[in-house]
């Protein structure tokens, strides 16, 4: 690595965190009151090719986001529906084991509180509740922010009050909670105490009717995105579970999908899709068209074994649980690979067939909405 002289602030020249041979410099920020990464010159050839000296960096960080800077991930936590080791392990944005908790539990009922049976889901809501999806015993178990049991509802059947293998679960800035009740075919929603509000959906293939659905996300309008799998779709309703609007059909080709499993909304309303078939996460634009492509089939960073879920944080990061490569891998806001952590085991921090996350966050850590 060496120094550009004469700046006026220090430029340095290497391979930057993107991974290739760069011009880069790290500035004071006013405005967030830390450093700030500046990529100057991206993919020059070799050492030779040196910005000029009177470049003043200053000037180019106005032409970048000013986010995709020097995150402390510390203080982001990554939760993974561990399935197969019949837990929930929380770890920081930086793949360090913080908490992990949940026991196998029985193979029939009656089913013991604090234990599960396979979880696909984990979601946390505005008052720090972990919430899992049990899948195994048809239940949703809610838990305190130290992991300790705290309620449950549910149980195997249909109706208001149950479920059939549901599959995924987010919060709502509400307080309210959305399940993915995969087997019955419909997303229902319920207040902080499990009570029942409000169902939509029906088994089938006209607008609204689902098949097997196993993703939710929202946006910031509070539209509620559905992975349709068996339809080889994304369905999307408004905050009433009304219909609005749907896109994709079955294929390998960009713009089709190939049982989507995951869904994220970005905050620039790109909408990401966790193809397990296909063994991509691909892109979408608010219309439906396909806007790019991100892994591959592989065991290398950035490529994936059947990838189930994809979330991105308030800095555009973007973690994927890269499900039979038993990892969490983690991206940066430009989608380039950053780091990844796990490996197939029973330990605290190990994992075996991870299907979901979620994340949160300290209060003060992310940035201000505009």
């Amino acid at each position: 690595m060496s120094r550009v002289p004469g700046a006026e602030n220090s430029v340095w020249c290497g391979r930057a965190p993107f991974g290739a041979f760069s011009y880069w410099s790290l500035i004071p920020h006013p405005g967030l009151g830390r450093e700030v990464f500046v990529l100057v010159e991206n993919n020059t050839e070799n050492e030779e090719d040196v910005p000029s000296q009177a470049l003043e960096v200053a000037a180019v960080e106005e032409t970048l986001p000013e986010e995709i800077a020097k995150v402390d991930h510390s203080q982001l936590y990554v939760w993974v529906a561990d399935s197969g080791n019949d837990r929930i392990q929380k770890f920081d944005g930086n793949g360090k084991l913080l908490m992990s908790f949940g026991t196998s539990g029985s193979t029939r009922p009656p089913y013991l509180p604090g234990e599960f049976k396979t979880p696909s889901g984990v979601a946390v809501d505005t008052e720090g509740y972990i919430w899992v999806v049990d899948t195994g015993s048809h239940r949703i178990q809610k838990f305190d922010p130290d992991g300790d049991f705290f309620l449950e509802f549910g149980g195997e059947g249909w109706g208001q009050e149950k479920f059939y293998m549901p599959e995924e679960i987010v919060a709502e800035p509400t307080g309210t909670i959305l399940v993915a009740d995969t087997s019955n075919h419909c997303v229902k929603r319920y207040d902080s105490d499990g009570e029942f509000l409000l169902s939509f959906g029906f088994a089938g293939n006209f607008d609204g009717f689902m098949k097997f659905p196993v993703g939710l996300a929202l946006d910031r309008e509070g539209n509620i995105y559905v992975a349709d799998r068996d339809n080889q779709r994304i369905q999307i309703f408004n905050e009433d579970g009304q219909f609005l609007s749907k896109f994709g059909e079955y294929g390998f080709e960009p713009g089709r999908l190939n049982f989507p499993t995951g869904i994220a909304v970005r905050r620039d309303g790109t909408i990401m899709v966790a193809e397990k078939s296909q063994n991509r996460i691909q892109l979408f634009s608010r219309e439906g068209h396909s806007v790019g492509i991100l892994g591959e089939p592989g065991k290398r960073d950035g490529q994936f074994n059947c990838p189930c879920s994809v979330v991105e944080d308030p800095y555009g990061y973007v973690f994927v649980v890269d499900t039979l490569n038993q990892r969490v891998q983690k991206f940066d806001p430009d989608l380039n690979f950053v780091s990844k952590w796990g490996i197939v085991g029973k330990e605290p921090g190990q994992l075996y067939n991870p299907s979901g996350l979620c994340l949160s966050w300290e209060p003060d850590w992310a940035p201000q909405e505009e």
